[in-house]
C-alpha cells in the first residue's frame, strides 16, 4: 500500500528533523550530500545488532542463517526495484565512488591501450572523474569532455565525440552541482549504436525518481545508499551479467572465492567476486529499509512535491538583491547552486548555519565545472520529499536578512598603510558581543576592513593549505626585526581570523610571538565553537604558518620581503 507524499506527515518518520540547531528549528537543505533516515531504517539496523549479529554467508547457526537471509533479500529487493534481470547484476559496494572505481579498475582498464579514448561529462563529480584518469594515465588513454557546463546536453555533439569510439561513456544522471538532469535515455541509446558502453553515475538520480535500467539501456548504473535515506559505507553496482562475467575480481581475499590452494585460487561466481571481505551487512539491510520505505510511498507525488519546493525556493530567493542562481538546463532535480553578489560562498553558509539552515558551500566536488563558470565556488541547496514549502520561504528571508546587514555595515580599511589588524573598537566590540549573530556582524566588519593584498601577491608562492577556501599568507619581518605579515583570503569570515591573528603577532619579535600563547588568545573570544570543523582546521594551519615563520626567525633571523 502506497501513502501519500504529504511533507507534514512524512517527517514525523525522521526523528533528526525535530532537531534545534544553534537554539533555531533544523532546516535541513543538504540533502545533495546525505539525506537523512526514517526511523525505519535506523530501528532495522538497531534490531540487526540486537537480535542476529552474525557474519553471512557459509556458517552452520541460526543466527548466519537470519543475517544471510536478510541480507541476500535485499539484493533480490533492489534487483526488482530498478529492473535487473538478475540479483547477480547488483554488486554491493562502499557507495558510487568504488563502485565507479571497480569499473575503471576490472572492466575498463584491461581494454585500454595507449590512445584509447575515454568519454567524460564537464559536469562530472569527481568521483566519476578521477578513477577514469588514473587508468586513462596508466594506459596513455585520452579523455574526451563533453561540454555541459550550462546544464544542457547537445546530442549532436555528443555524438561526434561516440565517432572517436571511446572504451566508455561515463555519464551522470543529475549534475550535483548543477541540479540538471541530463536526457540519460536518449544518450545510452546513441551509446548503444556506436557500440560503446556506459557507466551512469546515479547518486543523484536514483533519490528523486524511480528507474528502470533495462529501460534506460545502460550498461552500468551506481548508486550510493546514504543519499537515497539509507545508511552511510553502503551502496551498489549494477551491471549487465554477461558483463560482469568478463570481467576480472577487483580486489581478493575471503568472501569472493570458490577454491583456494598455495597453487591456484578459483574465484566464486557472480556477484561475489566482486566482494571480498565481510561485506557491510548492517548497511546493506539498512538500505533495504530504505528501499521498502520509498517503495511504499507515492515516488511520483513525492518527486511533484519536490519539484514544487524547487520552484518556490527560486522564486522566493529570486526577490534577494544579488541572488544568482546557477540552475540550468530545461529539466532540473530538486536542488540548485547559487551566488549572492559581494559574499563568498562560506560566509553566506556560515550565516545561514546560525539561522539553523544547511546548505553546503564550496565546489561540490564539481572543480573542472567551476573552471568552466569562472567562479571558485557556490551555494548549493538541495530539497527532499521531507522539506517545506514555508523552510524553502525561511531560506530567502534568511539571505535577505544577510544582504540587509552587509548593507548597512560600513566598509572600508580601517588600518593604514598596508599594517594589517583589528581596529580596536571592533575588537571590544568583539568581545562584548552578546550572542553569535553580534558576533558574526562584527567578523563580517573585520574581514571587510582588512586591506586587501595586492593580486601580484596572491599567487601560489604565498598559497597557504589546510584552510577550506583559499588564504595567501605573506610573513616577514621588518627593518627593526618585528612581526609584520600579510594575509588575506577569498571569504570574509577567514579574513576576519586572518587579521585577529595579525592583531596578536605584528609589532612583535619573533621571540616575544613564541612566548605568547597564541591559540589560547584567540580561544578567548570563543570563536572556535561558532566555527565548522574544517574553519577549525584552517585557523590552525594559519595558527601553524605564523608560529613556524617566527620559529624560523628566532634560530635563523633573515628578512624575506615579498
Amino acid at each position: 500500500m502506497q501513502h501519500r507524499a504529504d511533507p507534514i506527515r512524512l517527517r514525523r518518520d525522521f526523528p533528526i528533523l525535530s532537531s534545534r540547531v544553534h537554539g533555531k528549528p533544523l532546516i535541513y537543505l543538504d540533502n545533495a550530500a546525505t539525506t537523512q533516515k526514517p526511523r525505519s531504517v535506523i530501528d532495522t539496523i538497531s534490531n540487526y545488532y540486537k537480535r542476529s549479529n552474525a557474519n553471512v554467508h557459509r556458517a552452520a547457526h541460526a543466527l548466519s542463517a537470519d543475517a544471510t537471509l536478510a541480507f541476500e533479500q535485499v539484493r533480490q529487493e533492489l534487483a526488482d526495484w530498478i529492473g535487473a534481470t538478475s540479483q547477480n547484476e547488483i554488486v554491493w559496494t562502499r557507495g558510487t565512488t568504488e563502485a565507479i572505481n571497480l569499473v575503471a579498475y576490472s572492466f575498463l582498464k584491461p581494454r585500454l591501450k595507449p590512445g584509447s579514448r575515454i568519454l567524460l561529462l564537464e559536469t562530472a563529480h569527481h568521483a566519476n572523474i578521477v578513477p577514469w584518469q588514473q587508468v586513462a594515465r596508466e594506459a596513455g588513454a585520452v579523455i574526451d569532455v563533453m561540454p555541459c557546463a550550462q546544464g544542457e546536453i547537445d546530442l549532436s555533439r555528443f555524438g561526434e565525440l561516440l565517432s572517436r569510439g571511446p572504451a566508455i561513456a561515463a555519464i551522470s544522471h543529475v549534475s550535483n552541482a548543477l541540479g540538471s538532469i541530463y536526457p540519460i535515455k536518449a544518450m545510452c541509446r546513441m551509446a548503444r549504436e556506436a557500440q560503446v558502453p556506459v557507466l551512469i553515475d546515479g547518486a543523484q538520480g536514483l533519490p528523486h525518481t524511480d528507474i528502470d535500467v533495462a529501460d534506460l539501456g545502460c550498461d552500468f548504473y551506481a548508486f550510493s545508499g546514504h543519499k537515497l535515506f539509507g545508511p552511510t559505507g553502503i551502496g551498489a553496482l549494477w551491471a549487465r551479467e554477461e558483463i560482469l562475467e568478463q570481467m576480472p575480481p577487483w580486489q581478493s581475499g575471503g568472501e569472493m572465492i570458490e577454491q583456494v590452494s598455495f597453487e591456484e585460487t578459483r574465484f566464486a561466481g557472480l556477484p561475489f567476486r566482486f566482494e571480498a571481505g565481510t561485506p557491510n551487512i548492517a548497511g546493506v539491510i539498512g538500505l533495504g529499509a530504505a528501499i521498502r520505505y520509498l517503495r511504499e510511498t507515492d515516488r511520483a507525488a513525492m518527486e511533484q512535491h519536490e519539484q514544487n519546493l524547487l520552484r518556490h525556493a527560486l522564486e522566493c530567493c529570486q526577490q534577494v538583491p544579488g541572488f544568482r542562481s546557477l540552475a540550468a538546463g530545461p529539466d532540473q532535480a530538486a536542488l540548485f547552486s547559487f551566488l549572492i553578489d559581494g559574499q563568498h560562498p562560506q560566509d553566506v553558509a556560515l550565516w545561514l548555519d546560525r539561522q539553523g539552515i544547511a546548505v553546503r558551500a564550496g565546489h561540490h566536488c564539481a572543480m573542472p565545472l567551476m573552471s568552466a563558470l569562472g567562479i571558485p565556488g557556490s551555494i548549493r541547496a538541495s530539497f527532499a520529499f521531507y522539506n517545506t514549502l514555508d523552510e524553502a520561504e525561511a531560506l530567502a528571508s534568511a539571505l535577505q536578512q544577510l544582504v540587509d546587514q552587509s548593507r548597512s555595515q560600513v566598509h572600508g580599511a580601517s588600518v593604514a598603510n598596508q599594517c594589517q589588524g583589528v581596529d580596536e573598537t571592533l575588537l571590544q566590540e568583539l568581545h562584548a558581543a552578546p550572542d553569535w549573530n553580534s558576533r558574526y556582524s562584527i567578523l563580517m566588519q573585520i574581514g571587510s576592513d582588512l586591506p586587501p593584498l595586492p593580486g601580484s601577491w596572491k599567487t601560489d608562492e604565498y598559497r597557504l593549505h589546510g584552510c577550506e577556501t583559499r588564504v595567501w599568507m605573506v610573513t616577514k619581518v621588518d627593518e627593526e626585526g618585528r612581526m609584520a605579515c600579510l594575509a588575506d583570503a577569498d571569504a570574509r569570515i577567514l579574513r576576519a581570523l586572518l587579521g585577529l591573528l595579525l592583531q596578536n603577532i605584528n609589532g612583535l619579535t619573533p621571540q616575544e610571538v613564541l612566548e605568547l600563547d597564541l591559540p589560547e588568545r584567540i580561544r578567548e573570544l570563543d570563536l572556535e565553537r561558532n566555527l565548522s570543523p574544517s574553519r577549525g582546521n584552517g585557523l590552525n594551519a594559519m595558527i601553524d604558518a605564523l608560529l613556524s615563520f617566527a620559529r624560523l626567525q628566532h634560530t635563523n633571523p633573515t628578512n624575506p620581503q615579498p
